[in-house]
């Protein structure tokens, strides 16, 4: 049976069973991207075949089962609390979706961006100055490719994540905003150097759409005199410190007076 544009598919043999969208078909060449996981692969059609539908089932309902845990964090709040505000620019339109969807179901406001990653660093100062927000979420599609773990040019995106990060602590510190960022397999220690908070992947691996939002929420739901518990927020991530980690950083809730 070929493949088509939008089929479900996973690699033959991934002992994960990851489910892949197909994006594109290229001669020998078919380049896919995670349903759920901020992963894309480029591969040839003999690596990849239809998922089943048991094996679609299986990771929606893991996925629905990691929204529903998320939602359920919800602490009990009055109008008293002004949560910090969110914004969310993502390389993948699908991924951000499912994210902006987690943020009003847990009640923080947030504007939402799809920006391909080479493009974020250029836009990316004037969305700071026309939005305010108090946390910011870079993140989209990353590869390690094996051939080195500190230099950057073996990642697809990271240096471009690094880029942007840069052009918002020009005009905004540590203290006045917090920045998660990256993807799948991105260069977690570049990215922190670099100016980030929070940031994947510590160990290199493949991240699921809704843990950058993870951390995203934790912030806006922080008090601003409080530091972010970490710990408390790896636990609604699959992978815990090895999807995400970060550095001592204050919550952007403020209480009314």
């Amino acid at each position: 049976m070929g493949i088509s544009l939008s089929d479900l598919v996973v690699i033959i043999n991934d002992p994960h069973q990851i489910i892949y969208v197909v994006e594109k078909i290229e001669a020998d060449k078919v380049y896919i991207s995670g349903l759920h996981y901020r992963i894309r692969r480029i591969v040839t059609p003999q690596e990849i075949t239809l998922a089943t539908p048991q094996q679609i089932e299986a990771e929606k309902k893991q996925t629905d089962t990691y929204f529903q845990n998320l939602t359920s964090i919800r602490q009990k709040r009055n109008k008293n609390y002004l949560l910090g505000k969110i914004l969310h620019i993502d390389g993948d339109k699908k991924y951000l979706d499912k994210c902006l969807e987690l943020y009003n179901s847990v009640g923080i406001f947030s504007n939402g961006l799809t920006i391909k990653e080479d493009s974020i660093s250029e836009k990316i100062k004037q969305l700071i100055y026309d939005l305010a927000p108090d946390v910011v979420v870079i993140t989209g599609h990353d590869v390690y490719n094996q051939q080195g773990i500190k230099d950057l040019v073996n990642y697809s995106n990271s240096y471009n994540f690094i880029k942007a990060i840069k052009k918002i602590r020009e005009i905004k510190s540590r203290t006045d905003l917090a920045i998660i960022a990256g993807a799948c397999q991105s260069h977690f220690e570049a990215l922190i150097a670099g100016g980030a908070d929070f940031a994947s992947s510590p160990k290199r691996i493949n991240i699921h759409t809704f843990d950058p939002a993870v951390i995203a929420i934790k912030v806006a739901t922080t008090s601003f005199s409080k530091i972010v518990s970490l710990s408390e927020a790896l636990r609604y991530i699959d992978k815990g410190s090895d999807a995400f980690g970060g550095i001592e950083t204050y919550g952007k809730m403020r209480l009314f007076l």
